[in-house]
């Protein structure tokens, strides 16, 4: 059986959550022998270099992102445009035709399709239409739900219509996939429910996880802005929404309370979101000596602040799925003070040691300053407890479901 992996990023290299997922997911569909091919119709990054194992489907300057129609929804635009570039990719006969020799090219037996928007381009195939070439959705959230708060929650919201639009335009989209799917893969068990609730012919969990790395060699190892005179919280997110506006209202308010020695470390492009929406909120001078923001960093980099950090902290408040940021700071063998939304997916490991679940901003900011004042101890991941959380285990159950499909 081929399996082709369609995602709409790149996999190979994995940047952010929802990269590490498909990443993970290619990488432990291959470890159980299975024959995988990868497709990504996704926008070509300036650190993107070509692998022959991943084609890329580059959308390009599509017209329509320059259209009127394309401007009507304002900032927000930003914030769907996963949505709104598979439905401009319709109206280029040029790009189908690419995307249908590459996928020509692939042969699949079956399409695990990750993420639900490049659905239309698929449904255009008769043999998919009739089952003939079965689909499995690999999803990370209810789409509909997600882009429904983020737009709730954005400062420049689309106008009403044009934001019913949207939702209806998501929602007919992700159902569609749902019932004529084969197989759905959920992160929780919540969202499987949904899916059910919309047709699905079957849903298996499989939850996000993480890899276990020592880091006990790297203690007191630390890039430039820090020393090991700094007791230091560690965040680590991309530019998606929840990670900034949780950032904002869990951490920001526990600021004027750090010592001189304290320090918040920002991993990732989320510092940059962060840092900007301070700005706007004229809470700027709460950064300096207070707040580092390293931008998107090194996998070494990244080992040696994961060693050195007083704790971990996952400050979600909305958003679907579950939070592949948690499971990697369950495994990283540090302190985590998690909110109650990051925890989705992972209420079985809410007894964790060092884990502690704070359901507002006091408590966590409480948290945060008991945890900065605690004296520093290396400490490694209880791999008895843990090991549930490993990509080979939380991976399993799609394995299984690709195997009875094919």
């Amino acid at each position: 059986m081929r399996i082709l992996q369609l995602s709409t990023h790149t996999t190979l290299v994995p940047r952010h959550g929802g990269m590490l997922r498909s990443h993970h997911i290619g990488r432990v569909i291959e470890q159980s022998d299975l024959d995988l091919r990868r497709l990504a119709f996704a926008h070509r990054s300036p650190e993107h270099h070509d692998d022959p194992r991943e084609p890329l489907v580059n959308p390009g300057p599509l017209p329509f992102w320059g259209s009127d129609a394309f401007r009507a929804y304002g900032d927000c635009r930003w914030l769907v445009s996963d949505y709104l570039s598979a439905v401009a990719a319709l109206e280029s006969p040029a790009l189908l035709a690419e995307f249908d020799a590459r996928l020509a090219e692939a042969g699949p037996d079956l399409i695990l399709l990750e993420h639900p928007w490049t659905w239309p381009l698929l449904e255009r195939y008769e043999a998919v239409r009739s089952g003939a070439l079965p689909v499995v959705y690999s999803s990370q959230n209810v789409e509909l739900t997600l882009k429904r708060q983020i737009m709730d929650q954005a400062d420049a919201a689309p106008p009403p219509p044009l934001r019913e639009a949207l939702l209806k335009g998501i929602g007919a989209l992700e159902k569609g996939l749902v019932a004529a799917a084969a197989g759905v893969v959920a992160c929780t068990a919540a969202d499987a429910e949904v899916f059910a609730e919309w047709g699905a012919r079957r849903v298996v969990v499989a939850p996000n996880g993480g890899v276990r790395q020592p880091r006990g060699h790297l203690i007191d190892v630390l890039p430039e802005g820090l020393s090991p005179d700094h007791a230091f919280a560690l965040v680590v997110g991309s530019m998606h929404p929840p990670n900034i506006s949780g950032f904002l209202d869990l951490v920001v308010p526990a600021l004027p309370r750090l010592a001189p020695h304290h320090r918040v470390v920002i991993a990732g492009d989320a510092g940059i979101g962060i840092l900007q929406a301070m700005e706007a909120r004229g809470l700027s001078r709460l950064v300096e000596n207070r707040v580092v923001a390293l931008g998107r960093v090194a996998t070494l980099t990244l080992d040696c602040l994961l060693a050195n950090a007083q704790v971990v902290l996952v400050p979600i408040l909305y958003g679907g799925g579950s939070n592949v940021k948690t499971a990697e700071a369950l495994l990283s063998g540090r302190p985590v003070i998690a909110s109650g939304p990051a925890m989705r997916g992972f209420d079985a490991f809410r007894g964790t040691a060092g884990l502690t679940v704070a359901e507002d901003a006091a408590a966590f900011g409480a948290a945060l300053m008991e945890a900065l004042e605690a004296p520093f101890r290396a400490s490694g991941p209880d791999d008895a407890a843990l090991a549930p959380l490993l990509w080979e285990s939380t991976i399993a159950p799609l394995v299984n479901l690709l195997r009875e499909i094919g």
